[in-house]
């Protein structure tokens, strides 16, 4: 036999066989072939037209949003904020407080590097006078950033909270996981500012008060050193700061979004962009204690940034 080849697309050539016919004493025809040669040309095609048989696996089904779920509300009538939220990527890299695992109904509110950050329009609002402090700030991150000696990030740098206690009788309770240490901040709903906490001054976290407005829990926070910084970029604050954060359930989803008064630096308030958390069942681990860095051997955000 002699082989021939045939185009059967334009990309596809096969190899083909012209076999005599033959007319048997019946008067039907078949092939002059071997018939060894017919049984391995079946062999080697069956597979094929099996699998052009073979139904196609069904595709994985969409992930559900999580926001469209019902939210829950306590007895009081206040949504229930209890729970683990999962924010993925805290706000900046020295404050470390990252929690769950990527979810893509995640929205953060910050950026995830110092580029993006400096072309957000969002930027807070110094006063002209100070813009070379914060620059010079941000050249020097790595020696004059608290967070990177292990200090607290303070609010609102650690973001939203990573889980949430909300009992009867009680100050809602926000808990962190973070790098510097995990922490907790205490949020007495329908209260005045601790006069005790106030006296201390010098708060990394502040003092914390919360009230709700409709179903958003509204937290009022105040007494803060000015140790730490609002952000990476030498986002410096004076001890006058005030940051009023807005919490709301929505389904299995968690809003958050800050803003921050401090007439000493800003031109006026502003208003950090929002974050979207996801309800996890995740917990909370104890971090490693956080050990300082040579600070000499660490990136500037000059060279970072190249700007």
């Amino acid at each position: 036999m002699n082989p021939e080849w045939q185009f059967v697309s334009d990309d596809e050539l096969v190899e083909t066989y012209v076999l005599p016919v033959v007319e048997l004493a019946s008067g039907s025809l078949c092939l002059a072939a071997d018939r060894n040669w017919v049984l391995a040309v079946l062999v080697v095609i069956a597979p094929a037209a099996t699998a052009q048989q073979r139904p196609a696996a069904p595709a994985a089904p969409a992930a559900a949003d999580p926001a469209k779920k019902p939210t829950p509300k306590l007895p009081d009538g206040h949504p229930d904020l209890n729970g683990y939220w999962a924010i993925s990527r805290g706000p900046d890299t020295p404050v470390n407080s990252e929690f769950g695992q990527r979810n893509p109904f995640i929205k953060r509110g910050d950026w995830r590097n110092a580029k993006e950050a400096y072309a957000d329009p969002n930027q807070p609002p110094y006063k002209p006078e100070l813009n070379a402090k914060v620059e010079e700030l941000a050249k020097t991150e790595s020696k004059t950033d608290t967070a990177f000696f292990c200090k607290p990030g303070g609010v609102p740098r650690i973001g939203p909270p990573h889980a949430i206690v909300q009992a009867p009788g009680m100050p809602i309770i926000f808990l962190y996981q973070l790098g510097a240490g995990n922490t907790f901040r205490q949020v007495p709903v329908g209260t005045a500012h601790d006069k005790i906490a106030l006296g201390l001054g010098d708060l990394y976290n502040g003092d914390s008060i919360g009230r709700w407005d409709g179903d958003t829990l509204v937290v009022e926070t105040i007494g803060f050193t000015t140790e730490t910084w609002i952000g990476i970029y030498g986002w410096f604050h004076s001890d006058k700061m005030k940051v009023v954060e807005r919490i709301s359930r929505v389904g299995d989803t968690l809003h958050y979004q800050a803003t921050i008064e401090d007439p000493e630096v800003f031109t006026r308030p502003w208003t950090m962009n929002p974050w979207v958390s996801v309800k996890t069942s995740e917990r909370i681990v104890e971090n490693p204690p956080c050990v300082e860095t040579d600070f000499n051997s660490l990136t500037s955000l000059d060279a970072k940034t190249k700007h």
